[in-house]
């Protein structure tokens, strides 16, 4: 009886307990239904965000070079993808090396999205804030991600960022000829 009190407790406090909770997270998958309700975010629904709107929260999640989800104060979800960049998808070559990054940069950290528009599967599109650190552009500058020229033309400060990166063969630019996440999307796409 002692047992299931103290687990109870522990369950109970998790969301309180820092990167323990966020570390919890990674292994959700293994973890009996019951538990996940108790980790950050557990109980908590997803929002909607609309453009010009400024999120405030920490990251519980990083799913990709690209997208991740951010739990607000007041306990709602928004799934962010990152505006101007298109990083590896998991599955693809360098996919968890990009992964791997962003999640070390932001993984349980408090960050500011500025909401550029909502995509087709109702993620918030923004940029995203870590302190005075704008996280996407770190991202292409770091070779962890293309500069997504096709929904950002004009974020010229993300175009030189993978410039700089393609150059000096930073990230996934150390391969001569990388395939893009669209082309490979296109080509594993489900009929």
């Amino acid at each position: 009886m002692l047992f299931f009190i103290l687990l109870g407790g522990l369950l109970f406090n998790l969301d309180r307990m820092g990167d323990t909770g966020i570390i919890l997270l990674k292994y959700k998958q293994f973890l009996p239904h019951y538990v996940t309700r108790f980790l950050p975010g557990g109980g908590a629904s997803f929002g909607s965000a609309l453009p010009e709107q400024l999120l405030e929260g920490q990251i519980i999640e990083v799913y990709d070079g690209d997208t991740a989800t951010l739990l607000t104060k007041d306990n709602v979800k928004y799934r962010v993808r990152f505006f101007g960049i298109d990083a590896p998808e998991a599955a693809q070559e360098f996919g968890v090396v990009s992964r791997d990054a962003l999640r070390e940069k932001i993984l349980g950290k408090e960050v500011t999205v500025r909401v550029a528009s909502a995509d087709r599967y109702g993620r918030a599109v923004g940029k995203v804030m870590l302190g005075g650190r704008y996280i996407n552009r770190e991202m292409a500058a770091e070779g962890m991600a293309w500069y997504y020229r096709d929904y950002a033309s004009r974020e010229y400060d993300l175009a030189e960022a993978e410039s700089g990166a393609r150059k000096d063969r930073r990230g996934l630019w150390k391969n001569p000829a990388p395939q893009p996440p669209w082309e490979w999307r296109r080509e594993h796409k489900r009929d």
